[in-house]
C-alpha cells in the first residue's frame, strides 16, 4: 500500500517511511485515489490554455536565448536539444514561464480558478496576490534532482540547479515536476491512468509534507539520506555514499608537476581549455576580499574566514561543453590554495576547485510586471546574487564557498566544485510501485525546499499558507486533479513544440543529431 509521508516532529534525521500513515494536524488523512474512495464536491470545470502548434513562436523563443553564442556552440547546443522531448523539456525553461504566467497555463492551477476560496493563516484574511509565493527553482523537472555530499557530511537528495530560481507562486515548480512525470513515465512504459496515480501521490505528499511542518522548524535541516529515503532512491543514494571514487575530482582535474604545484590538466575529458592572459588577470582581480570576499556567508556553517593565503588563487582554467540548460555560457574552473577537510579525500589533498559561471537573466525576468521588476531590482543586484541567494535559502548546510563577482559587467556565480554530484537514471523507474514510491519522495524534497525558502515570516509563512488554502480533503483533490490535468495537457504542448523545432534544427543543420548518452557527459 502506498500512503502518505509524514515526517517525525521530535527528531530532525528519521526516516520518512517509517512515518507514513501517520494523521495530519489539519481535516483527515490523505488517502491515494487508487486505494480509497470518497465522496468529493465538484469544483467548477477549468478551461483557459490548451496545447496548440505555434512554430514559429517557439523557435524564436527558443533560439532568442541564444543569439549572443558563437555559431558552433549554437549547433551543438540546437541539436542537443532535440535528443528527445525530455532533453528539450529540459532546455526550455523561459517558454515554460512564459506559458505558465502569460499563456494561460498556470492560471488553470490557480486556487480561485479552480474554486478555492481560501483564507490566509488567520482565517478571517482572503489571500492576497503573493501568499503562496515562496523561493522557488524555477525549473524543477525530474533530471535537475540528484545527490550530492552536503557539509554536514550526509550524501542528499535534492534539486542543484538554482540557475532559474526566483521568488514566486510555488505552482510553477510543481507543474514544472508534473509535467516532467507525464514525460518520464510516459517513456518509461507507464498508462495514462498509471501516470495520474503517480501525480495524485506526488500533489498529495506535497501538500502534507508541507502541512506537516506547521508547529516546527524542522525544514531548515531535513534531508532525504540513505537513512531517511526508501526504495530505489535508497539504493542509488547508499550506492552514491559507498562510491569513494566520486571524490577524487582532483585526480581528473589536476595533476602536480615536479615542483609540487597543483595545476588544472587541460584535455578533451576534463573539458578544460586555456583563459588568455587578460581574461584571467580580470578574474583574479575579482577574487579579492573586497569582492568575492564581499558576497561571502559571514556567518553560519563552516563559514570561512577570509585570508589572502588560503584564497589564493593557483591556477585558472575555462570550462567548455556543459549543462543542457546553460549550454555555451562563460565558466572557469579556479583551483585555491586553501584546503577543504570536509572533503575527507586525503588522497588528493583537500585542495578546493571554484566553479564560476556566467549567470544570464532568469526565465523570471520575462513574466514580472513593472511593479515586480522594480522590487526584484531592490533585491538583487544582479542576477547571480539572485541565483546564491536562492542556494542559500532553499538549500541546508549551505556550501560556505557560495558568492558572485562581476567581470566586464557580467554577474558570475560562484560555487565549490562538488566531488559528490551524481543523478538518478530515471529510465529505471519502469514500473508503477517504485515511480510512485520516488516521487513521494521527490514531493517531500520540493516541500521541504519551499517551506524553507519563505519570504514571509510568521504567522503568514508559506507553509501557514498553505495549510489555510489546502487543509481540507476537497480543496487537496481539486487541486491536485487541477495538476494532474493541465500537466497532462501541457505535454502535448511540449510534443508539438519539440516537433517543430527539430523540424528547425534538421532544416537548419542537416543530418546533425546526437545520441541520448551525450546528454549525461554535457549536464557535468
Amino acid at each position: 500500500m502506498h500512503s502518505s509521508l509524514h515526517l517525525d516532529i521530535d527528531t530532525t534525521r528519521t526516516s520518512v517511511l517509517s512515518l507514513k500513515n501517520n494523521a495530519l494536524p489539519l481535516e483527515g488523512k490523505i488517502h491515494h485515489h487508487h486505494h480509497h474512495k470518497k465522496k468529493e464536491h465538484h469544483h467548477p470545470a477549468i478551461s483557459v490554455a490548451n496545447a496548440t502548434k505555434r512554430c514559429d513562436w517557439v523557435v524564436q523563443t527558443f533560439t532568442a536565448k541564444y543569439f549572443w553564442v558563437p555559431e558552433e556552440e549554437r549547433r551543438r547546443h540546437f541539436a542537443l536539444a532535440t535528443v528527445d522531448p525530455n532533453v528539450f523539456y529540459r532546455a526550455t525553461a523561459n517558454i515554460f514561464w512564459v506559458d505558465y504566467v502569460l499563456n494561460g497555463w498556470g492560471d488553470r492551477i490557480q486556487l480561485e480558478t479552480i474554486g478555492i476560496h481560501a483564507l490566509q493563516y488567520d482565517g478571517t484574511t482572503p489571500l492576497q496576490p503573493k501568499s503562496l509565493w515562496t523561493w522557488v527553482t524555477g525549473d524543477q523537472h525530474l533530471s535537475n534532482f540528484g545527490a550530492w555530499k552536503n557539509r554536514h557530511g550526509d550524501v542528499v537528495f535534492g534539486v542543484n540547479d538554482f540557475d532559474e530560481a526566483a521568488i514566486y507562486d510555488f505552482g510553477v515548480d510543481v507543474l514544472r515536476i508534473a509535467v516532467s512525470v507525464c514525460s518520464h513515465a510516459h517513456t518509461n512504459g507507464l498508462s495514462h491512468a498509471q501516470v495520474n496515480e503517480v501525480l495524485r501521490a506526488f500533489t498529495d505528499t506535497y501538500v502534507q509534507t508541507v502541512i506537516n511542518y506547521v508547529g516546527s522548524d524542522r525544514e531548515l535541516t531535513f534531508e532525504l539520506t540513505p537513512e531517511t529515503s526508501s526504495g530505489s532512491l535508497k539504493a542509488y543514494l547508499t550506492d552514491v555514499r559507498d562510491d569513494r571514487s566520486s571524490e577524487r575530482q582532483l585526480e581528473k582535474f589536476t595533476d602536480v608537476d615536479e615542483h609540487g604545484n597543483r595545476h588544472f590538466i587541460r584535455n578533451d575529458n576534463t573539458r578544460l581549455v586555456k583563459v588568455s592572459s587578460d581574461m584571467e588577470a580580470k578574474i583574479r582581480q575579482a577574487f579579492t576580499v573586497h569582492r568575492y570576499g564581499a558576497t561571502l556567508m559571514k556567518m553560519g556553517w563552516q563559514v570561512k574566514g577570509w585570508t589572502d593565503e588560503y584564497f589564493q588563487v593557483l591556477d585558472i582554467a575555462a570550462r567548455v561543453g556543459s549543462g543542457v540548460g546553460s549550454y555555451g555560457v562563460d565558466r572557469y574552473y579556479l583551483l585555491l590554495k586553501g584546503t577543504d577537510n570536509s572533503l575527507e579525500n586525503w588522497v588528493d589533498g583537500n585542495a578546493v576547485i571554484l566553479d564560476v559561471k556566467y549567470e544570464p537573466p532568469g526565465a523570471v525576468t520575462q513574466v514580472l510586471t513593472p511593479e515586480d521588476t522594480s522590487w526584484y531590482k531592490i533585491l538583487f543586484q544582479n542576477d547571480a546574487q539572485r541565483a546564491i541567494e536562492a542556494q542559500r535559502r532553499l538549500t541546508s548546510y549551505t556550501d560556505p564557498f557560495t558568492g558572485w563577482v562581476v567581470i566586464d559587467d557580467k554577474p558570475f556565480t560562484v560555487r565549490q566544485r562538488s566531488p559528490w554530484k551524481n543523478a538518478l537514471d530515471l529510465n529505471k523507474l519502469s514500473d508503477l510501485d517504485s515511480f510512485i514510491d520516488f516521487m513521494e519522495q521527490v514531493a517531500v524534497s520540493t516541500a521541504t525546499s519551499h517551506v524553507r525558502g519563505t519570504v514571509s515570516k510568521s504567522p503568514g509563512q508559506f507553509k501557514h499558507e498553505i495549510a489555510s488554502a489546502l487543509g481540507h480533503y476537497r480543496d487537496r483533490v481539486a487541486w491536485g486533479r487541477a495538476v494532474q490535468q493541465v500537466a497532462t495537457d501541457y505535454r502535448e504542448q511540449v510534443l508539438l513544440d519539440f516537433q517543430c523545432f527539430r523540424q528547425y534544427v534538421d532544416k537548419l543543420y542537416p543530418s546533425m543529431h546526437l545520441q541520448p548518452s551525450i546528454v549525461q557527459d554535457s549536464s557535468d
